[in-house]
């Protein structure tokens, strides 16, 4: 008896331990409450084809992209819509085809008269069943009737709208988000905005560590607004992935905090602590990253691996813990630059892709401008560019030809002249003007190319030239040997050097007032753009000291009356203040009219070449940064220290004055030099009218003891 007893017990204890609760890892869907979820992953719901506008050009171009199904689709509404826009100048017989798994399913017309249209091409049979589908936009464009008409030209294209999109009725395969996606599945679109949530109250360090990871996504699309920062009471619905970036104990909305909660991030001390959690609505879902610390400063301080490439494209998985801070690699070696570190890979140019994207790198502090350096590329081509064959059948005078723009000075490369290559690599030097850097140190690189395709439209070829560029490829950049010739900083230069590696970079707010997210947002867009992303901090006028600026270069909002650090080295300072006005009127503009304005000048506080730039505001007007007034700052090209706008929106400068008091400078030192160079004559003149004395009284010592 006692035997089943104990078999029975046994039974029970194995029963008990089965269904416990066994502790798993973080729950990866989360269910959502107030907050309405709009955007969608599942069945019967319209997909974008696209996220940003693509430009078929003629005479023929095409363009594929793909859809994938979990299951066999069923119903009748799976469809593909394409909105178009087409040149006026079309006639017929001008076409757009579209191809799904290479069969032909639907052609039309289309012409100059209706430049606008929407195409709707039914999706049937294979085209519905599980698996990857492939789908082809052909265009045919025709500007002229006639035997060998030339239709390549500017004139003929179509582009293909960011809303156009497909519609499934069946299950597409819903990509899983990880943080190997980062950061491209979180930049969104203008009309959908990726949010960055933060809290009401958040610290100045999450605050920044935000304002960072915004301006490096919005970076990422090229436009404006296609990331935001959102406070946390602001958050209403989500029509995009979404990030929340913060300490958790900083937010306080409930729903955000029961997010923060049910996704139950890892927290390891002293460390970047990284989710990403799908928030769940009934059928609607949506990805969310989860970015985080123990403290606002752990986080701070790790920003870099969400905003280097370097860092970012390391990322894996879903959870992910980071320690140790990595490294970063020096970009500039010796005044050398490679495309890849302007964020550029291999690129490739055809008779269909004939531009590349534009990639931004700002050169080093120890930049010499207003000198030429060299662009050394590596490049490889299609054998058909300079065959023997090619030249004698076409016109010899079609150019193949590789324009590289550097701040939209262009620079040719004749591609039929390209010899002695080194397995296949051919190595070329491109001069680059001299006035290609300007004094903001940005580089605009963008490369195009001419005479790829065979424009000859009385022979018919499926030759496909091409050019390709190895991200291998440098620049070379003449370097300062004295420090003492770089030149004094004014607006001309600006966003440098806050955007320069070689310090840090401090914002500070001012005391009282409030300055907006979007308005920082906006300021740091300017500083963080290229791929280098300098150290920033922000602090407040209660938390910045001297020894924080000391070697830093310093944004200032508000002027000594906001700024205490700043009242404390008031006479060192460029503009003078009387009371709560500054004087401008010493810099040559009208005080009364004044609303907005800053200045640029050297760091009081620092020995070396470090500088502040102020930004104040009197009168009327509540805010520091106005956008046009920002707009104004970061676009000015003119060698101006003090900008000026006034209450009708005006903008003017100091550029006059500072010219006239640098010719003066000039003059004064030329006439200074002259003086010097005068007396050194006088001083030499004398000499030599003494040595002359000299030899004169020796020659007559000697006659006088020859006679004796």
């Amino acid at each position: 008896m006692k035997q089943y007893q104990l078999l029975i017990a046994s039974l029970l204890c194995i029963i008990i331990v089965a269904l416990a609760p066994i502790k798993t890892e973080a729950n990866t869907i989360i269910s959502v409450d107030g907050i309405k979820v709009n955007n969608t992953k599942g069945t019967n719901q319209t997909q974008p084809i696209t996220n940003s506008p693509i430009t078929l050009n003629g005479p023929a171009g095409e363009v594929t992209f793909y859809y994938e199904l979990v299951a066999d689709a069923k119903g009748q509404e799976s469809k593909i819509v394409l909105n178009t826009e087409n040149s006026e100048l079309l006639i017929a017989p001008s076409s757009l085809s579209v191809s799904i798994d290479n069969k032909m399913v639907k052609s039309i017309a289309i012409n100059g008269d209706k430049p606008v249209r929407e195409m709707t091409v039914p999706i049937k049979g294979d085209a519905l069943k599980e698996g990857v589908h492939a789908v082809t936009v052909k265009y045919y464009g025709v500007l002229k009737e006639g035997i060998c008409v030339k239709q390549g030209t500017s004139a003929n294209w179509l582009t293909l709208n960011i809303n156009s999109y497909y519609q499934l009725n069946g299950l597409v395969k819903k990509s899983d988000v990880s943080l190997g996606e980062y950061p491209t599945k979180f930049v969104g679109t203008e009309e959908q905005p990726v949010y960055i949530v933060i809290p009401d109250k958040a610290s100045t360090s999450s605050l920044n560590s935000a304002l960072q990871m915004t301006s490096f996504l919005t970076n990422q699309s090229g436009r404006k607004n296609t990331v935001q920062i959102i406070r946390e009471s602001k958050i209403k619905e989500l029509n995009q992935n979404v990030v929340f970036i913060g300490v958790p104990s900083e937010f306080s909305n409930s729903n955000i905090k029961k997010l923060w909660q049910d996704a139950n991030v890892k927290q390891t001390a002293n460390a970047l602590n990284l989710s990403i959690r799908t928030l769940k609505q009934g059928q609607k879902e949506t990805s969310a990253m989860f970015v985080t610390a123990n403290k606002a400063a752990d986080l701070e301080d790790r920003m870099a691996i969400l905003t280097n490439p370097q860092f970012s494209k390391q990322l894996s998985g879903l959870d992910l813990s980071i320690k140790d801070i990595p490294k970063q690699l020096k970009l500039t070696q010796n005044g050398s630059v490679t495309l890849e570190q302007f964020g550029a890979e291999n690129i490739t140019l055809d008779s269909q892709s004939t531009n590349s994207a534009h990639y931004y790198y700002y050169v080093s502090a120890d930049t010499q401008l207003n000198k030429a350096f060299t662009l050394n590329l590596k490049l490889k081509k299609s054998e058909s560019i300079t065959s023997i064959k090619e030249q004698t059948e076409l016109d010899t005078s079609t150019n193949m030809e590789l324009i590289v723009n550097v701040n939209n000075i262009p620079h040719s490369v004749n591609l039929r002249t390209l010899a002695d290559s080194k397995d296949g690599i051919y190595n070329v030097s491109v001069p680059i003007d001299a006035k290609a850097i300007r004094d903001n140190r940005l580089i605009d690189l963008q490369f195009q190319t001419t005479g790829l395709g065979v424009n000859n439209p009385c022979k018919e070829t499926d030759e496909k030239r091409w050019i390709y560029i190895d991200k291998d490829s440098s620049f070379t950049f003449p370097i300062i040997q004295n420090t003492n010739e770089q030149k004094r900083i004014t607006f001309a230069a600006f966003p440098y050097p806050f955007v320069s590696k070689e310090g840090m970079t401090v914002v500070v707010l001012p005391k009282k007032a409030d300055v907006s997210d979007g308005q920082l947002l906006k300021l740091y867009s300017a500083i963080l753009q290229g791929v280098q992303q300098p150290t920033i901090q922000l602090k407040t006028a209660e938390q910045v000291t001297a020894n924080d600026v000391e070697k830093a270069n310093v944004i200032f909002i508000g002027g000594p009356n906001e700024q205490p650090l700043l009242q404390k080295k008031a006479t060192d300072l460029i503009v003078s203040y009387n009371g709560n006005k500054a004087v401008l009127s010493d810099e040559g503009f009208v005080s009364e009219t004044a609303q907005q304005f800053s200045w640029i000048q050297n760091n009081p506080w620092s020995k070396g070449n470090n500088s502040i730039l102020v930004i104040d505001h009197q009168g009327s007007t509540l805010d520091y940064m106005e956008n046009n007034f920002l707009e104004e700052i970061i676009n000015s090209d003119e060698l101006a220290t003090v900008v000026v706008q006034s209450s009708d929106k005006q903008f003017f400068t100091n550029a006059e004055y500072v010219k006239t008091n640098k010719q003066l400078s000039i003059d004064s030192k030329n006439g200074n030099s002259n003086n010097s160079i005068s007396k050194w004559w006088i001083v030499g003149f004398a000499g030599l009218l003494l040595l002359i004395g000299l030899l004169i009284f020796r020659v007559k010592r000697r006659k006088y003891k020859k006679l004796r």
